[in-house]
Formats: C-alpha cells, structure tokens, sequence
C-alpha cells in the first residue's frame, strides 16, 4: 500500500459522501492501518460488523489521557480532555451520563417538540415573507439548534453568536490554527465559568441549573467536570445536529421524488429520518478509540495500545448490510444504520436530534412545496476542517 493510500483522513466522494478509499478498503483491506495527521498510527474499520463491535466493545477505550496513546491531531486538546464525557469510560462516563439523561430521554425529547416547532416557525416566517431565494443554513440549520439547546441550558439567545465561532474553533472546521484554536477555547472556557456563577447567584429551571445542584448540593461531580459538561452541551447542541440538518435537506433537494414522497404522506418522515443521515451522516472521521488489551474482530484483531477508528459513513454504506447503499429505501429492512452510535457512547441526544430533524423537515417541505436548489449541487460550498466537513451554504428556491 502506497503512503499516499494510508494518510487519513481520505479525500471524501461528492458532496462530503464517502471516501472512495473506504470502498476500495471494504473488498481489500477492512481492517487496515492508517497514518494519523498526528504521526502516529491506527486500525481503520470499514465494515458494518467490526465497526458495531468497536462500538459495543469495553474493551476499546475512548479515554486517550495517558502518556503514549494515539491521538488524531497535533496539538488535539479535545481528545486529550479526560473531563469532556465523550473522553471518559467505566464508572465516571456512567455516573455523568446519569446525571443528564433525564434531559435527553424520549419523554422529555417529546415535551419538547411544541417550543421546537414554535422557534421552527419563528425561523421561516421571515423567509417565506421575503421571498426566495434563501440560504436554509444561515436561516434555518445554523439558528434552530443553537436557539434551543440556549432555551434549554438558560442561555442568553444573544450569546449564541459568540457559540458559533468557539464551537467551530473547538471541533477544528474553520481553518484556525491551534493557537486561535486554544484562544477560543479560553475565550469559551471563560464564558462558561460566568454563566455557572450567573445561574448559581439567580437560580431556576433550567438544565445548567439542574447540573449545578448535582456539583453543589448532591455532589456527584466535580467544578470542573460541571464546567466541561456545560461546555460539552453547547457544543453537542449546536454543530452536530447543524450539520446533520444541512445534510438531511441536501439529501431530499437531490432527490425530488423522495421530498414528494414525503410531501404527500408527513406520516412517513419519523421513519425517513435515520435513512437519509445514513446516506450523509454528520461528523467526518469517527471517534478514535485505543484498544486496551488484544481484541478479536470480525476482519482481525486490534493489538493492544492500537489506535482503532470506525467511521459512521464507513458502516453506512457496506453493501453486504445495506443493499444499494447509494440509494434512499424508505422502511429499509435489516440493522440499525449506528447513525446515532452503540453501546456505552449512544448519542444523549439522540432523541432530541431526531424530533428536531422530523419537525424542520416537516415544516420546510409543508412551506415550500416547489422547493429546489439554486445551483447544481456540486457549486455546494464546503468546510475544509478536520474533525467535521460541513456544509456552509443551502441555497434554495420556490
């Protein structure tokens, strides 16, 4: 295998699909080493079963702290935070994700839909008023997340401008160099460490409250475990489901008949939701895990102390589990798409995401029933990060 053949992250396909690689990789080598920017190296699994066994598997450790572990970035600050949830297994990740989950279960993702079809609407009137053209990631993707995840956390919305730079700073998308990057992450740091003082002198209701009370009268986390989950939250409430919104909306303007489909029976979009992020799931890369000790896969066996990564698109797209992979089939029959993960690391906000996704599809085809893109979809432009590559414009007419 040439050197060029092992750098990762490959180039992706059109459109920020799949990397050609990964399909080369799928028939020859499903289970290879790869060349992290970092310099240091590790396996990458490109088949559906090895990447759900990764994901299942204690064994593989996201907690990459310790002297000697593999890391994807030089300089990766986010990895190497052993208080930020995504970074943390064993006892301390089950005894965070405890104290949140109440927040993120499907009853409460539920009482929340009426205050997210409500800043949904809010969101569109103005854009339906004006008339097209529009931009539906400066109008819609970027704004609906980060208004909710402040209306949950008991945010000023007026800060939500400041988010938007220190997320894309935090997750490495906007070209920053690592001292902006590190900078920002004081900047955001900082700000977080305010709120929490603010929220502690006026208390109420709200989420961060609720986190608070568990650090101050519950003691079941640290001050700095507080201040990192407050920060975790605003980024996981704001980039991701951006991207994954910008991505399920360029996946039906490409598809016509499927926007249609959808139009004619609203019934069908709760179940169209995991198939089209599968086709073009949000993030770029996948979460780098490192074997503890030597783990048997279905296509080899990671050593331990390796590096391991198992990209979502990767598992999205293996033939042999869904047929077509190209292709949208609504109600596809067989395994789950891991869109949202498995196991320890399942998605929180799983369940918050998806009502949001249903409702702005929802709202966005009912509105704008001749909905289409501008320009051709190749003119689309594209982040150029290194943890996610997003879509910066959705321009669209009717």
């Amino acid at each position: 295998m040439s050197s060029s053949e092992s750098k990762f992250p490959f180039p992706e396909g059109p459109l920020a699909t799949q990397p050609p690689e990964y399909v080369r990789r799928r028939s020859q080598c499903p289970l290879g080493e790869v060349s992290l920017p970092s310099g240091d190296s590790a396996m990458l699994a490109v088949r559906y079963d090895d990447v759900e066994a990764i994901m299942k598997d204690p064994r593989f450790t996201r907690d990459l702290s310790a002297p000697g572990s593999p890391v994807l970035f030089p300089a990766d600050g986010l990895s190497s935070d052993s208080t930020f949830l995504v970074n943390m297994d064993g006892p301390d990740h089950r005894r965070l994700r405890r104290i949140v989950a109440g927040a993120f279960s499907p009853r409460r993702a539920e009482q929340w839909r009426p205050d997210i079809r409500a800043i949904i609407e809010e969101l569109l009137d103005p854009i339906e008023k004006s008339g097209p053209p529009a931009d539906l990631i400066a109008t819609l993707a970027f704004p609906l997340p980060v208004r909710i995840i402040c209306k949950q956390l008991g945010v000023p919305e007026e800060d939500s401008v400041r988010f938007r730079e220190w997320v894309e700073a935090f997750l490495s998308v906007s070209g920053k160099s690592p001292d902006q990057r590190d900078a920002a992450m004081r900047d955001f740091t900082a700000y977080t460490v305010g709120l929490i003082a603010r929220h502690r002198a006026h208390p109420g209701d709200d989420l961060v409250d609720h986190l608070i009370s568990a650090r101050d009268e519950d003691d079941r986390l640290s001050e700095e475990e507080l201040v990192s989950m407050t920060r975790g939250l605003i980024v996981a409430g704001n980039e991701t489901i951006a991207n994954a919104l910008s991505r399920v909306l360029l996946v039906l303007l490409m598809r016509p008949h499927v926007l249609e489909s959808l139009r004619a029976d609203p019934s069908l979009i709760p179940a169209s939701i995991d198939e089209l992020l599968r086709l073009n799931p949000p993030g770029r890369i996948g979460l780098l895990r490192m074997a503890t000790e030597d783990v048997e896969l279905p296509s080899g066996t990671v050593r331990a102390g390796q590096g391991v990564l198992s990209p979502l698109i990767a598992a999205g797209h293996d033939p042999e589990k869904f047929p077509d992979p190209e292709e949208f089939v609504l109600n596809r029959e067989g395994p789950s798409s891991l869109v949202f993960g498995v196991g320890p690391h399942y998605c929180l906000g799983a369940h918050l995401a998806r009502v949001e996704l249903e409702e702005a599809v929802a709202a966005v085809i009912a509105r704008f029933p001749t909905l289409r893109l501008t320009v051709p979809p190749e003119e689309l432009p594209w982040s150029t990060g290194l943890w996610a590559v997003s879509l910066r414009g959705l321009p669209v007419t009717w």
